[in-house]
């Protein structure tokens, strides 16, 4: 979070570019991107990667997607099928990711097939100061809760740039009969639960939605992080 971060001028760009020029962008500059691309992983770096494959993915596991090493772990147990960030050696279409982890990316031996869309954006190191001093206030704390007042203090700034909007629920709850006839008469009615004789939760359909978090933000501090992970495991 101390690095730089996405604030501004947000545009979309021509995609035709080459892999040269996706190359040559310089690090932390005032102005960067986010790519939307394509990546082929070679068969012959299947074997090197193993340990910790490139440009992990959200995927939907299912059992025969299993590895050997898996199987004999699960060992007849049962497993329930679901969705994880998961590193793998697959081919990656329309692949989302932070100028500065394809460069790490095509370094390492992906191949670039092809850029579908590009974000241009401004960026600086806004976060920094805010971050420092909450992380040196922490370390000069008296008390746990000192530690923990600091800590938090970071953590929900991030948590605020992840923020789904769109799993916020309209929920209210009512102890009067008229208003919960009225509230399920609503054209916007979802459902209901009913607790006990003199309480009932009705929740709604949002009828609006503002998306004012800066999700951008969030995603560039996640591609940061998988970079140092990477930068450990490729480089040290």
């Amino acid at each position: 979070m101390v690095e730089s971060l996405p604030y501004g001028g947000f545009e979309w760009i021509s995609a035709d570019v080459t892999l040269d020029w996706i190359q040559s962008i310089l690090q932390d500059s005032s102005e960067d991107y986010i790519f939307e691309v394509d990546l082929k992983y070679p068969e012959e770096l299947h074997d090197l990667h193993n340990d910790y494959p490139l440009a992990p993915e959200k995927m939907d596991i299912k059992f025969e997607d299993f590895s050997e090493f898996s199987n004999s772990v699960l060992n007849g147990m049962k497993y329930t099928p679901s969705t994880k960030l998961v590193p793998n050696l697959k081919d990656k279409k329309n692949y989302i990711t932070y100028y500065k982890n394809p460069q790490f990316y095509l370094k390492h031996g992906l191949k670039l097939e092809k850029v579908h869309k590009i974000l241009k954006f401004q960026q600086k190191p806004w976060l920094k100061k805010y971050i420092m001093f909450n992380t040196e206030q922490r370390k000069n704390s008296k008390s746990a809760f000192e530690k923990d007042f600091f800590k938090l203090m970071n953590n929900s700034v991030y948590g605020k740039t992840m923020e789904n909007i769109r799993n916020r629920v309209d929920v209210q709850l009512v102890n009067d009969e008229k208003k919960a006839q009225k509230l399920v008469a609503a054209p916007t009615f979802k459902r209901f639960k009913i607790f006990d004789n003199e309480l009932v939760g009705v929740e709604h359909v949002k009828k609006c939605l503002t998306l004012d978090k800066p999700i951008y933000v969030g995603f560039v501090i996640l591609e940061l992080s998988k970079l140092i992970m990477y930068n450990f495991h490729y480089n040290f």
